[in-house]
């Protein structure tokens, strides 16, 4: 078999890239069935060719896409880097990862964007060539069933809140960025002031693809945790909930309080109709990325870093 030609990706490419994406997805749910089934792939790629700033490679085996690679630009408080969602990255031959890398990385750095991240299946042999490429795993997607879960004995009352918890509720918030400017995570990221946390969180109550809930203890609110009716995508069915916030004071870790907050979102999701829940977290923050596969999440992707030099 010849090897694959590597060039820049074009619009002409879309549905090579989109027959390919389809079957990697066919593949990655044989292992995690909870995965949604997907009707438009090309729908998926065009999401990431038709941002700003959105370039990358192909590798074609005559006129058969066998791999591509796209990346958008970003910035952040730190500077710009390249974005590569779930859909932007499929390959046939895993090892091609690098070549696609090597065509579509050349230009961004030579564009001054040396930050660069790439979603990939959390499955090893997808995986270990950007490994080889100086990436290293940053954080992870997650999903899990929803069960009806009977919570330790605590001491501590879960409840949904309201905007008269607004105050307390934006101050347990800040612990999380705070939490990560710490070792090992050193996100970099600046701080924001405590009014702006309020300022965020102050039309929780009138969203409706958000609800919200505290666990008090002896009067005081000590953790929350907030679902999301996230947008369906290549990883999240449309049936799903995502836990997109969990946090426990420090001096209550241990107590109990987390898990009664976890047991009480998985059972009332499971309660109002949705399946499966998703979630994310840093795989430097050792906190949650030991908890959370403890509680039943499993991988479906890795979020992968580098950063040159």
């Amino acid at each position: 078999m010849t090897a694959p030609a590597f060039l820049s990706f074009s619009a002409e490419h879309l549905d090579g890239a989109a027959a390919l994406l389809a079957e990697r997805h066919a593949a990655h749910r044989l292992i995690e069935p909870l995965l949604p089934a997907v009707e438009d792939y090309r729908a998926q790629v065009e999401s990431e060719w038709d941002a700003d700033g959105a370039g990358g490679a192909v590798a074609l085996d005559g006129d058969e896409v066998v791999g591509y690679l796209i990346g958008r630009r970003r910035d952040d408080a730190i500077g710009p880097y390249i974005w590569t969602h779930v859909p932007g990255h499929a390959t046939r031959e895993p090892e091609h990862a690098r070549d696609l890398y090597a065509v579509a990385a050349d230009r961004w750095v030579e564009e001054d964007v040396t930050r660069h991240f790439v979603f990939v299946p959390a499955i090893r042999k997808l995986v270990e060539p950007w490994f080889r490429l100086s990436f290293g795993a940053s954080s992870a997607l997650a999903m899990r069933e929803t069960v009806p879960e009977r919570a330790p004995d605590s001491g501590a009352t879960v409840r949904l809140s309201t905007p008269a918890d607004l105050e307390s509720v934006a101050a347990l918030d800040r612990q999380l960025p705070e939490h990560l400017q710490r070792t090992p995570s050193f996100s970099g990221l600046p701080l924001a002031d405590p009014a702006e946390f309020v300022d965020d969180w102050h039309n929780l109550w009138v969203e409706e693809e958000h609800t919200h809930f505290v666990a008090e203890l002896d009067g005081r609110i000590v953790g929350h945790a907030l679902l999301y009716r996230r947008p369906a995508d290549l990883r999240v069915p449309t049936n799903s909930i995502d836990l997109a916030d969990c946090l426990t004071e420090p001096d209550i870790r241990g107590s109990g309080v987390g898990l009664a907050l976890t047991a009480h979102v998985l059972t009332w999701a499971h309660e109002n109709g949705y399946p499966t829940m998703t979630t994310d977290w840093r795989m430097t923050n050792l906190l949650a990325s030991r908890y959370w596969p403890r509680r039943g999440f499993r991988e479906t992707f890795l979020r992968l870093y580098r950063s040159i030099p």
